[in-house]
């Protein structure tokens, strides 16, 4: 019984873990979006920081990160990057990823060299959280 715990215990690390990867991810190309167009250079400081990351899902992730990105677009288009980061921020449970992910927004913003109004928007939005 015990082991089965120890392995129980185990999936829901790598699950929670994981989790949190994929929501750093989101936030990270939200910010690449927010400001209505997709710039090369933000969208290359994501992709550099994704492919470091230890990356265990079922979704390759090239494929989520298309996926993710056309989400993103819509969240924008549709008004609801509040919510958005909001729900997003819920499953980011580690305090030092919660440093973390306004370190690398920071560096999804400056990327293009243009700050954006939304860009500072969303930020304030998750320094508040933080």
């Amino acid at each position: 019984m015990k082991f089965e715990q120890l392995l129980n215990n185990f999936d829901m690390g790598i699950c929670v873990e994981q989790l949190q990867k994929e929501s750093l991810l989101d936030l990270a190309l939200l910010f690449v979006t927010v400001d209505g167009s997709i710039a090369d250079e933000e969208l290359n400081v994501v992709e550099a920081w994704a492919h470091k990351i230890e990356w265990n899902s079922a979704i390759e992730l090239d494929n989520y990160m298309v996926d993710m990105t056309r989400k993103c677009v819509l969240a924008v288009q549709s008004g609801e990057i509040d919510s958005f980061i909001q729900h997003r921020m819920t499953h980011i449970i580690d305090q030092p990823m919660r440093v973390f992910v306004l370190e690398l927004l920071k560096q999804v913003i400056e990327a293009d060299g243009i700050t954006d109004e939304n860009e500072l928007k969303a930020l304030k939005i998750v320094e508040s959280i933080v």
